[in-house]
């Protein structure tokens, strides 16, 4: 996708388009199975706004805020769980724990989170 020179880097309309010149791609009918991935350029308010609109899956990054890091912080030891790979091999190294309604998130769309 061609922009111009002076154009701002990950912004949400560009995420946008992308997502629109992505899906020109796919037939209709098959939309619903299609998952959006993005980094956190992708983290903006506009651009999950874009896909919950149209009822898409997605799973968007975003950049780890004061109250997030506290979040996690703030987790007890043994809700941390090791983390598996593509193939449900644990990741040396890697570990999950879930964040749900420790934080904020009302201003995004229903769903994050």
């Amino acid at each position: 996708m061609l922009r111009p020179g002076n154009a701002g880097s990950n912004t949400a309309t560009d995420h946008i388009t992308a997502g629109r010149l992505a899906l020109t791609q796919i037939p209709s009918r098959l939309h619903k199975q299609v998952l959006i991935r993005t980094d956190s350029g992708g983290g903006t308010h506009a651009f999950p706004d874009w896909v919950t609109r149209r009822r898409l899956k997605y799973s968007i990054g975003f950049t780890l805020t004061e109250d997030i890091q506290a979040a996690i912080l703030a987790l007890p030891a043994d809700m941390w769980e090791i983390a598996y790979d593509a193939d449900r091999r644990p990741r040396p190294g890697a570990w999950v724990a879930e964040l749900t309604g420790m934080l904020d998130l009302t201003s995004w769309p229903k769903g994050c989170g």
